[in-house]
């Protein structure tokens, strides 16, 4: 770290940091978003133009999704890449132009690191409305720690692991995995992972409607048992 500091200065140490970013990038994009027939369906949260090229080549479209997209870098990139592509330049938390069940993987590039808690929750019940069953969201996230120059220039937005070991004990079962590594440890460290959507979640709605089961049976088991009680209390009748 200190050669190479001292070869190029902080330049030289983003831009390696940059580079190994985006292998990690590729690997995770190229390996964790369905294929499929007729191909994936892929919500991209941030990023830019180069993750267009990382997509399996059979990728029916890429919305792109950020309040700083640009729509003409990302038509061109489209073109090039050979890829569908369509930019919607609003929040990134906000997924509502999409159908339920209707995306075959949500890929985070930073994105819930710049979210409030609130946010952050938002976006997560969103994706897990347009997932297909079984099907990933795929983030790479900035986590606290490393080398303070890592910041110079750049954004400090940070996310805590905190985050992905609380979609792990969920109580309504939404992901049937939570995996993450992470990389750059010590420099510029990033939670690179995916949680995928359980096959049997079916949304808040009906693991509300499951509450509700769970406590009509509750209730009817305490109302048998105090009819029990009662019919027990009451004095027995002799013969006269």
């Amino acid at each position: 770290m200190v050669p190479l500091l001292a070869a190029g200065g902080v330049g030289a140490w983003k831009f390696a940091m940059y580079g190994q970013m985006e292998v990690i990038t590729a690997s995770m994009l190229t390996n964790n978003v369905p294929r499929g027939d007729p191909g994936p369906r892929v919500i991209q949260l941030q990023g830019g133009t180069k993750e267009l090229y990382y997509y399996p080549k059979s990728t029916v479209q890429v919305t792109v999704v950020g309040e700083e997209v640009n729509k003409g870098l990302i038509d061109q990139a489209a073109i090039q890449a050979a890829i569908p592509a369509v930019a919607k330049q609003q929040s990134p938390a906000n997924l509502g132009f999409a159908a339920d069940s209707s995306v075959d993987a949500v890929v985070s590039l930073g994105a819930m690191a710049g979210m409030s808690e609130t946010q952050r929750n938002a976006f997560v019940a969103e994706a897990l409305r347009v997932l297909k069953p079984g099907c990933p969201l795929v983030f790479i996230e900035r986590l606290p720690g490393g080398m303070p120059l890592r910041y110079l220039g750049g954004s400090s937005k940070t996310i805590s692991e905190s985050v992905f070991r609380g979609w792990e004990q969920r109580p309504d079962g939404a992901f049937s995995l939570v995996r993450w590594d992470t990389a750059l440890e010590g420099q510029d460290p990033h939670a690179v992972g995916l949680a995928l959507k359980a096959d049997d979640y079916r949304g808040p709605a009906a693991a509300s409607r499951r509450a509700d089961k769970a406590a009509e049976k509750a209730a009817e088991k305490a109302a048998e048992k105090e009819a029990k009680r009662e019919k027990a209390r009451l004095p027995k009748k002799g013969f006269e």
